[in-house]
């Protein structure tokens, strides 16, 4: 599977089965680490906020007060100056003190429950989220352009025709950069196949470290034989 962003070519996976099916596994692996601690922190915030029945019933609790003492106030006689305001004045003297601020304390501690439960929410998933996605994200995506970039030089040279030269680089860079072992599991003489201008398995080894197939770049030119001649 390729992209093209801008001028730079994408490429999510390699060719060979093996280096795919890797990556495909560490992005598998990646996405549920990620989920699994996103359901740990989701967890966290409804325990916490299992919490706000204790503010509910607070505030229920003073929103009930205000009803009680707003149904006294509808009881109070009227016509009776001072037994009318004496009742009025300890009405609102109970709704000032018992109903009022138990619906505002019930509301500040629903408040501070939800806080908490989300900052505690975010401090379980967020750290082993990040801790694991960033550095792997990184990785990923240098990984991703750099088999994009291989397989745009190869279409390049295969495309203009120069395939023999592109083997050639190809094969003085797996000198270059290619551990010991790899060069000698490559070639049993790499450095004859550089002298003798044999690229073709040198380039290869480096194909295949770029996780691309070698067949994407085109054959070399086969000599062409000479014509039989009937005697």
């Amino acid at each position: 599977m390729t992209y093209r962003a801008r001028d730079m070519m994408l490429k999510l996976y390699p060719d060979r089965r093996w280096p795919a099916f890797l990556r495909v596994l560490a992005d598998t692996i990646a996405f549920f680490w990620a989920v699994v601690w996103a359901y740990l922190g989701w967890l966290i915030y409804q325990t916490v906020m299992q919490m706000e029945v204790i503010a509910d019933a607070i505030k229920n609790t003073g929103m009930t007060f205000d009803q009680w003492i707003a149904a006294f106030r509808k009881s109070v006689p009227g016509g009776i100056p001072i037994l009318t305001k004496f009742l009025e004045d300890t009405a609102d003297t109970l709704k000032h003190y018992s109903g009022d601020p138990l619906v505002a304390a019930g509301q500040n501690i629903h408040d501070a429950i939800f806080h908490t439960a989300i900052i505690l929410g975010l401090l379980v998933a967020l750290p082993p989220i990040l801790l694991v996605l960033l550095p792997y994200s990184g990785w990923r995506w240098r990984d991703i352009r750099e088999t994009g970039a291989a397989l745009a030089f190869v279409r390049i040279a295969s495309m203009t025709g120069r395939a023999d030269a592109a083997r050639a680089a190809l094969a003085y860079r797996a000198v270059s950069s290619l551990s010991f072992r790899q060069l000698m599991s490559a070639s049993p003489d790499p450095v004859g196949d550089l002298v003798d201008h044999r690229y073709d398995r040198l380039a290869t080894a480096m194909l295949k470290r770029a996780g691309l197939d070698p067949t994407r770049l085109a054959p070399p030119d086969l000599p062409e034989l000479p014509p039989h001649r009937e005697r």
